[in-house]
């Protein structure tokens, strides 16, 4: 059996979508399904209820995506493990896949699918921005688990329960070494980006900050990291197929990075800023 765990936070719109991909080709008794509202006040609940015994529904007050985590893990009680965020879909098939990665004697304690980004419908500045974005070290070379990520046995007792962090995620990645975790060769699922250079403003804004807080809160783990700045720009100047786009991509960055050292000087690292317009 494999365990699921969904932190669900007002996702009424796209839980059914996530649960039908989920459960499309599965048989009986292969998944454990935990659906955590967090912090609900619309009917997500009642939605995930509607999938009957195969998913498990709990509900919280408390609207935390960690709290929302740690009572996930306390519903269920198989590995592999996955982590799926509500706005994603990911299929049968590619989750036996990433499961295949993580047996009980496989040296890979951490995995996820590859990564595709969706970009039909964007306007030019979110497409380019993704252009640029896709090609660096962090998306092309690494498992991103942006919205989905699976632990093996053996990983997830590398930690107790998961810790006061935005980017759960970047805990993910990095509380294992580099040759610990990887992407599926055989399994993709999709991100569906902003719809506006806004909306994709205040995504890398909230992605920034909370990469700030959980370096400064987990120095030790950054040794785990692939990429850093410098690198990326060494290989943006030496790619000319990047060199349109590169300016939108920059840019985006530069101000979100201004804006996310704001937002840290004024402690509100906590705030959880959701783009809604990619769950339409």
């Amino acid at each position: 059996m494999i365990s699921i765990v969904i932190p669900a936070h007002n996702e009424g719109r796209v839980i059914e979508r996530c649960l039908q991909a989920v459960l499309a080709e599965a048989v009986p008794g292969e998944f454990e399904i935990a659906v955590v509202c967090n912090g609900c006040t619309d009917d997500t609940a009642e939605r995930a209820r509607r999938f009957g015994g195969g998913v498990k529904v709990v509900e919280t007050p408390v609207g935390s995506k960690i709290h929302a985590l740690n009572l996930g893990d306390k519903a269920v009680s198989s590995f592999p493990r996955f982590y799926l965020d509500a706005d994603i879909q990911l299929s049968t098939k590619a989750i036996r896949d990433v499961a295949n990665l993580l047996g009980e004697e496989s040296p890979i304690l951490v995995a996820a699918p590859r990564g595709i980004v969706n970009c039909e419908g964007r306007p030019w500045m979110v497409r380019a921005f993704y252009k640029v974005w896709t090609k660096l070290p962090y998306f092309s070379e690494d498992m991103v688990g942006s919205g989905v990520y699976a632990f093996s046995r053996k990983g997830r007792a590398r930690f107790d329960e998961f810790p006061q962090v935005t980017a759960d995620d970047e805990f993910a990645r990095h509380i294992v070494a580099s040759h610990e975790r990887k992407a599926s060769p055989t399994s993709t699922f999709t991100i569906n980006p902003p719809r506006t250079l806004a909306d994709l403003l205040k995504i890398m804004t909230r992605t920034r900050a909370a990469d700030y807080a959980f370096r400064a809160q987990f120095p030790e783990l950054q040794r785990h990291g692939n990429t850093n700045a410098r690198r990326s720009l060494r290989i943006i100047a030496s790619s000319p197929s990047m060199w349109l786009y590169a300016p939108v991509y920059l840019a985006v960055m530069l101000i979100a990075r201004h804006r996310a050292h704001q937002k840290l000087r004024k402690q509100q690292q906590a705030v959880w800023e959701r783009d809604d317009s990619s769950r339409q």
